[in-house]
């Protein structure tokens, strides 16, 4: 078989990748080989544990692709052989490719603690079939300790907790989400989470994993407190899936993903990386990110294809943002760019503006939430390097446009006169628009120097 381009790994940026290629390529013979027939939405593996009712709630569909001409070969690759094009896999097959994108993601990342193989410890994988085999075993045990308070592990808290009698989330630093927030910004969330339920441990870290007859019995802490398990989640994080990258001579970066430039080209021609599996630069340091977002590979999916045989659309954004947004119960969460804390370990002179209030006026109405906006600027040209939000709904498209506003250098004097809608339903009032009082409150601060 022989395909212009080829993509392999069909999840959030190979998907995403093969469709644009096509769309933009309509002369293009375009083919994506993925392990499985069905893929899930990663972010969306959480729910299947407490509020969807099956896995098959969380598929990430393929009907738009294969409606603009994108095949599928249900297959695993081999081995790649980038001198000669050729593509083996796993069921017998040989593909001749023109392009090659690399999208093959991320796996989670286990580390080494005693204990660690059990029966009962579970990772947060993204295979449709192993989140499969695991739901109903987590969903029937009495007692769960989840290791890691990232968004997966907060996230796999809040639904687990609505079906298992009791949940423990250990974290090792001094606040849940602490790469995209604030401590004082998460507190809300942290409280929320005791409110549902879930025992809440930060400051902590586990020591070993215990058990009797090859499976769990529970988990021991650092300061030699036993917590009862029988079953222990690890949500420690990614790391990109490079196996094939590198038996295929792949370049791979410091932090183990596939090395490109800005438009995501190896050093091979004709070779692609995308995702999780490439390496990342962050949009303010330049140095390299360990960010793994299905937003971020989306986007750099959409870059690649765009560019595969001409550079078509040049790449304004020089690195990755980390956008972020998640949801517990009724309140929601944001964040984009850099949090205090990573401001001050990179040596950033900065000003926080803060606003706070209703996100629906009036606060009588129905589903209103308390809201709090926290942005960073540069304290001499009082550009937008972080803002993090809590509150509503509206919480994640708020945190879109101030990730937008990031990416095209806005300041506060800009943003503090941007033009907006409001609608009472669905926005805070016009003379309360939070992301505009949190501009102005930098701005006061700015001239008061």
């Amino acid at each position: 078989m022989k395909y212009d381009v080829v993509v392999i790994g069909g999840s959030a940026a190979g998907v995403p990748a093969a469709t644009t290629a096509k769309k933009m390529n309509k002369e293009k013979s375009v083919l994506v080989i993925r392990k499985e027939p069905e893929s899930l939405i990663p972010c969306g593996i959480p729910y299947v544990f407490g509020t969807l009712n099956n896995t098959e709630d969380d598929i990430n569909p393929t009907t738009n692709a294969k409606k603009v001409g994108v095949e599928f070969l249900i297959d695993e690759v081999s081995s790649v052989n980038t001198d000669s094009k050729l593509i083996s896999t796993i069921g017998g097959e040989t593909v001749e490719y023109d392009k090659l994108v690399f999208a093959t993601g991320s796996q989670p990342f286990v580390p080494p603690i005693p204990g660690f193989d059990l029966n009962g410890v579970y990772r947060i994988g993204k295979e449709f079939d192993y989140i499969d085999s695991i739901r109903e075993p987590l969903k029937k045990s009495k007692n769960v300790v989840i290791i890691g308070a990232g968004f997966i592990g907060v996230e796999m808290a809040d639904e687990l907790v609505k079906v298992v009698k009791d949940v423990t989330l250990i974290e090792a630093m001094d606040t849940i989400l602490p790469l995209a927030f604030d401590p004082d910004m998460i507190s809300p969330v942290q409280k929320e989470l005791v409110n549902h339920g879930v025992d809440v441990r930060i400051n902590v870290m586990v020591d070993k994993i215990i058990g009797e007859g090859g499976s769990v019995s529970g988990v021991v802490l650092k300061t030699g407190e036993e917590i009862k398990a029988d079953a222990v989640i690890m949500a420690i994080g990614y790391r990109p899936n490079t196996v094939l990258a590198k038996e295929s001579g792949l370049e791979i970066g410091q932090f183990g993903g596939i090395k490109t430039d800005e438009y995501l080209r190896t050093e091979v021609d004709g070779v692609f990386a995308v995702g999780d599996c490439a390496e990342h630069i962050d949009f303010f340091t330049r140095k390299v990110s360990r960010v793994m977002l299905a937003s971020t590979a989306a986007s750099e999916a959409r870059v690649a294809a765009l560019n595969l045989f001409k550079l078509r659309v040049i790449r304004q954004t020089k690195g990755s943002i980390a956008i972020f947004s998640s949801s517990i119960d009724t309140i929601s969460m944001g964040a984009a760019g850099l949090t205090e804390k990573f401001a001050k370990i990179e040596n950033f002179d900065y000003i926080v503006g803060e606003a706070g209030g209703m996100d629906h006026h009036p606060g009588k109405l129905p589903e209103t939430y308390k809201q709090r906006v926290k942005l960073l600027f540069t304290s001499g040209t009082c550009v937008l390097i972080g803002a993090q939000i809590i509150g509503g709904k509206s919480t994640g498209e708020m945190i879109n446009i101030l990730g937008l506003a990031i990416q095209k250098g806005m300041t506060a004097a800009e943003l503090s006169i941007i033009q907006y809608g409001t609608q009472p339903t669905l926005t805070a009032g016009p003379g309360a628009y939070p992301i505009v009082l949190a501009s102005v409150d930098a701005l006061s601060q700015m001239h008061q120097k």
